[in-house]
């Protein structure tokens, strides 16, 4: 049966730390990298949702008694205490609220005991178990009003999609891939290089989105055309509008989840044309952050701007988070130029990503 485990506040129960623990496997295994993890809180503040999105959470079980919630599913909570039980694998649901109010956002999990050794075939039981989750997923999505469901799927670099346990699940669906990525890592040199100076041009750092008034206007403008112009193949996407006030809550949201972000801003003649981005999150390996983002102003493009902002990005971090030696990033494989930033960078490939897309 399966069972929706409800959010609360406290320590990730049991089920929480069964669902991190079967993701991160895989993730590992695909990736060939310990580092490619979350963490039990982190799943414990997303089920809290936002004002951006609200999230589910769902464990495939055998049939146990249990309290039934507003959903019509057995409920247990993601905090203890909370039951103890066996799950065959998982379902996460996040659906956005303000834009791609039409997608589900997907992520089904297999427990790690059905997991095939790599290069395996999976055992008729776990192929069952996929379908199973599959199918629940795309209940769910319509139970929840979505007509476009999305999923992933994540392999090793020389693989291709087939290697993901729920492939065959997804396709006998009829999913269709809409877009792919490649999963990139930088290590931090000792001495990083400095971008070449040029006359009226500067640089600033800022923590945790905590942007002077003066630059606020270029910063939010940079950011819509960050998400307008972004990769994303032929996925049903739509741009982020950023304003003050959506500024504001994600700061709140840094706050809340005790995560930290460094926006690395390159100044023009009193004009801000670049940004690049980190991010870190609490819990996490303190050694390692994110590259979230880098955009360039559309009249400024082909210039060396994003890789001055980097170079820069490479130094400061040095100086804000000293114990952080690398950064993971994700690049579309339709963004040749981004592709050749991060080789001049030295970054290095350990997955592949590929987004599906299914009409309901």
């Amino acid at each position: 049966m399966l069972v929706q485990i409800v959010p609360g506040r406290g320590e990730p129960a049991d089920c929480v730390r069964s669902f991190v623990f079967d993701a991160n496997l895989y993730a590992q295994e695909a990736s060939g990298d310990p580092a490619a993890s979350s963490a039990p809180s982190r799943v414990v503040q997303r089920l809290q949702g936002s004002t951006e999105s609200v999230t589910y959470l769902f464990g495939l079980t055998e049939d146990t008694p249990l309290e039934v919630g507003e959903l019509g599913f057995p409920t247990i909570p993601a905090v203890e205490p909370s039951p103890e039980l066996d799950f065959d694998g998982f379902i996460h649901i996040s659906l956005p609220l303000l834009e791609e109010t039409q997608n589900a956002e997907i992520e089904c999990v297999l427990g790690a005991d059905y997991l095939p050794l790599p290069g395996e075939e999976l055992e008729p039981e776990a192929l069952a178990v996929t379908r199973q989750l599959a199918e629940h997923a795309m209940a769910l999505a319509r139970q929840f009003g979505r007509s476009v469901a999305q999923i992933g799927m994540l392999y090793p670099a020389e693989a291709d999609y087939s290697y993901d346990p729920f492939s065959t699940a997804y396709t006998e669906l009829g999913f269709q891939p809409k877009h792919s990525e490649h999963q990139m890592f930088i290590e931090f040199p000792d001495s990083p290089a400095r971008p070449f100076p040029v006359a009226g041009r500067s640089f600033h750092v800022f923590a945790d989105y905590d942007i002077p008034e003066h630059h606020l206007d270029d910063i939010l403008d940079l950011l819509t055309v960050a998400s307008t112009d972004a990769v994303y193949g032929d996925l049903n996407t739509e741009p982020i509008n950023w304003t003050r006030e959506r500024l504001a809550e994600a700061h709140s949201r840094l706050r809340v989840r005790k995560s930290h972000t460094l926006l690395i801003a390159v100044e023009e003649e009193g004009r801000i044309v670049a940004l690049t981005e980190l991010a870190r999150h609490h819990d996490a390996d303190p050694e390692v952050c994110e590259w979230t983002l880098t955009v360039t102003a559309r009249d400024r493009r082909r210039v060396g701007l994003a890789t001055s902002a980097k170079l820069h990005a490479l130094h400061e971090v040095a100086q804000w988070w000293p114990d952080t030696r690398r950064a993971y990033c994700s690049v579309a494989d339709a963004d040749p130029a981004m592709i050749r930033i991060y080789q001049h960078l030295g970054a290095e490939v350990i997955s592949t990503s590929s987004a599906w897309e299914l009409k309901l």
